[in-house]
Formats: structure tokens, sequence, C-alpha cells
């Protein structure tokens, strides 16, 4: 009858592990370590190297507790392996010699995580500290979450390599190239913090043409003469709509929250400082750069929104000023709305049923190119941080 069961601690030689009861009288029999060279034919001094089907090596070996650990990874080759067990080799004498408490490779990596700052708590708290419109902060969020965080949330932020983000960037799906585009340039600007905070040596987002996607379409340009067509097919109180999204390259929700005052008294310089969204309600944000541009108004449009603002810009105390009211209510001009009933028909009639809203801007950022403006002076027309 088994009267007593003890655990023993290594011996020098690292041989016995334990001495348990074997019989009533007290006697008791050594359980040899696998890990000792002497206790089976095949097995290595310290701990065991399998070589896998998949060609990989797995190394592993019984610890102080009896239990098998395991390299939380394979190895390419069985070098590496063997040095995996060297090191925990050496952790295992250490302990024994300086009676410092022996923990296993898991319990290790775990105290590890949680003193060790994370790309996942470093990316979170830099979404957190910045100054963001909230539908920036939206996307944002949103990328993070569903895309950056579950590959790479868990790396520590000073192991972040190139590789790791090669690898992420191309498990991405290829057919969300914006998405991913926009992906990237997250990661990207959260780890130049981390490198100017001097968390990281190098900043690991190194693929080239990463953060430029290419265009589904190309715009559709205008000529003068198609321009004229389409101006003068449109209602009068909403022809200053194109003009302004030509010559002064405006987007739809800029163009459509411009108030009288956003005009200096002779009309030449507009101040773009506003835009609106309706996702999902009306809201009124900064520009889309977050940035107000100051534009030079041609002297070619000047008299058509001089006319517009005496005949057409609202008197309503609570509109401010507004140019283009909506005729059936609301707090603008709906894009759908205004591209159905009016400019799609203007269009047909220059014979360019296919140019976007959105093409006007490049109609006029085009002509700038033309007749001889910079890359930077058309940029700054179009409301561009870099080279689109």
């Amino acid at each position: 009858m088994l009267e007593f069961s003890t655990v023993q601690n290594l011996d020098d030689d690292g041989a016995i592990l334990a001495t348990k009861a074997v019989g009533g009288s007290g006697s008791t029999g050594k359980v040899r370590n696998p890990n000792y060279k002497g206790a089976k034919k095949g097995h290595r001094a310290w701990g065991t190297v399998r070589k896998l089907p998949s060609g990989k090596y797995q190394a592993s070996y019984i610890g102080k507790d009896l239990v098998r650990h395991k390299a939380d990874s394979t190895f390419d080759n069985k070098i590496n392996a063997e040095g995996w067990l060297a090191n925990e080799k050496a952790y295992a004498d250490r302990c024994r010699m300086t009676g410092e408490v022996w923990k296993s490779p898991s319990q290790r990596a775990e105290e590890s995580r949680a003193t060790v700052l994370l790309l996942r708590d470093y990316g979170k708290q830099w979404i957190a500290e910045r100054k963001l419109k909230e539908s920036t902060r939206n996307l944002y969020t949103g990328l993070w979450t569903n895309h950056i965080e579950p590959k790479l949330g868990k790396v520590a932020l000073a192991e972040l390599s190139a590789q790791a983000v090669r690898s992420w960037y191309a498990d991405f799906d290829a057919q969300q190239e914006t998405k991913r585009k926009h992906a990237y340039a997250l990661l990207h600007a959260i780890v130049k913090t981390a490198l100017k905070d001097e968390l990281i040596e190098r900043n690991p987002c190194q693929i080239n043409g990463a953060m430029t996607t290419r265009r589904k379409r190309e715009p559709e340009i205008l000529t003068l003469a198609a321009l004229n067509t389409v101006v003068d097919a449109m209602p009068e109180r909403l022809k200053v709509v194109v003009l302004l999204a030509v010559y002064c390259g405006l987007r739809w929700g800029e163009v459509s929250e411009l108030r009288s005052t956003d005009f200096n008294a002779d009309l030449s310089v507009l101040t773009v400082s506003r835009g609106v969204t309706h996702k999902p309600i009306c809201r009124v944000t900064s520009t889309k750069s977050d940035k107000t541009r100051k534009l030079n108004v041609p002297k070619l449009i000047r008299p058509a929104i001089r006319e517009h603002l005496n005949l057409w810009a609202s008197d309503d105390p609570e509109r401010k000023g507004q140019l283009f009211v909506p005729v059936q209510g609301g707090c603008h001009l709906n894009d759908q709305v205004f591209a159905e009933t009016w400019y799609k028909p203007a269009l047909s009639k220059a014979n360019r049923p296919g140019v976007h809203f959105h093409d006007l801007r490049h109609t006029g950022a085009t002509w700038l190119s033309q007749v001889g403006a910079t890359t930077a002076e058309v940029q700054a027309f179009l409301g561009h941080a870099t080279e689109q």
C-alpha cells in the first residue's frame, strides 16, 4: 500500500526528479529525468529535439514541475532548436545555483507580456490622444479594430519587424485596396510616432507604394466649350455650383456649405474652412484635409457670383447667408437630388454623360497645369496635403 509520495529537487547532474514510495515499508525508487543523458538511448543530454512532418523542429524538455514544456514556436533548423534548449538549461542551472524560483517558459512569457509595451496598447493610446474629427476617429478605430489589432496587436512594439508588416500586408484582402492603403497608412503613422518617442529604432513600415492606390477610374476632363454648355443648361440658382467646383476646385461638401461671408468684399478671395457630411446625419465639420485654404477667385466668374449673392443667397438669419438653399427644405442642397434633377441632364446636353461632379475640380486642376502651375500650386488648389 502506498504510504507517501514526495517530489525531490533535481540533483547536481539533473538525474533525479522525484522520490516516490514503492511499498508499505517506505522503500523508495528513483525516477530518472528523461532530460538526463543516461536516462534513455536516443535522448539528448538535456531536453529533446524532434523533427516534425512539416520539416520544422520542435524543442521540449521536462521541467522541475514534471511537465514537458515546448518552445512556443517551431524552428527552421535543428541548431536553433538546440539553442533554445541551451538557454533553458542555463536558466535552470542559474535557478538551482542562486535559489531563484524556477518558472516555466509559458509563465515567463506571460510575465514578459505584462511588462512589455505591446503594439495593441500603444496603437489604442495613439488614436485616443489625437485631435481628430469624429468621422476620422471612427475610420481609424474601425481600421485598427478590424484589420490591424487582430494580427499585430500582441506583438511587442519594439519587436515589430518589417517582415511582420509585409506578411500582414500580404494577407490583406487585395479586393479592398483602398481599405488596405488606409490601414497601412494608419500603422505607418503610429509607428512613426513611436520612432519619435524613441520606442523603436526604425520604422518597420517600408513597403514602397503601399500608401497609394490606383484610381478605379480616371477623371473625365471637360473642355471649356463643354463646361459652358453644362453651365448654360443649369437653372440660374445653381450655375455657380458648377463654376465654383471647376474654377476653385471645391468638393461637394465644401461648395454646398458655402456662406456669403466666405468671400471677401470684392469677391477676389474665397476662404474654404468647412464642409458638410450627411453620414448618418447632417454634420458641419472642417474640410477633408482639416486645413483652411484661401483661394483666388478668377475674375471671369466674379460677376456670376455677385449676381448669385444678390438673388439667391439666403437672407434667413438662421442660414447665415447660405449660398445654395434647398428648395424643398432641409439643411443643405442634396447631392443626389442635384445630380439626378439638374446636373446629369446638363451633361447630356454637352454630350458628356460620364463626368462625375468630383471630376469638375480635376478639370480645374488640369487647366491650371496646362497654363504652367506647379505641382505644389495644384495641390494647394485642390486642398491636397500630398501629391495624389
